[in-house]
């Protein structure tokens, strides 16, 4: 996989990969709204991503595919948030919790 090393095996025996820093892969966002959507498209060949939220607000809500589902919806709170995506909808769907709070997305 691009941008990824393989780690050695853990503590549990799992092996796991680790996401390289490529700030050509970055994209930042301004999540504003509490009703409509900020989008994002993840590139065909991304199987891990980094969400850094920031500290501006409560979070945002993310929701991966094509109609946000607000009960279907995941609370990223201010932090870095890694994620596994393999497959599936590569749209990616955020909403502010209370005020505009700034998104940053790294992708291998």
């Amino acid at each position: 996989m691009t941008n990824t090393i393989d780690t050695a095996v853990s503590t549990v025996g799992d092996a796991f990969q680790a996401l390289t820093l490529d700030s050509a892969k970055v994209s930042t966002h301004s999540v504003a709204s509490l009703s409509s959507d900020t989008l994002h498209d993840l590139a065909e060949d991304t199987t891990l991503i980094m969400i850094s939220v920031g500290t501006e607000g409560s979070g945002v809500l993310v929701y991966r595919g094509d109609a946000f589902t607000t009960s279907k919806s995941w609370h990223l709170r201010p932090g870095d948030h890694p994620f596994n995506v393999p497959g599936g909808s590569r749209t990616l769907r955020f909403r502010a919790v209370d005020e505009l709070t700034t998104v940053k997305i790294m992708e291998n």
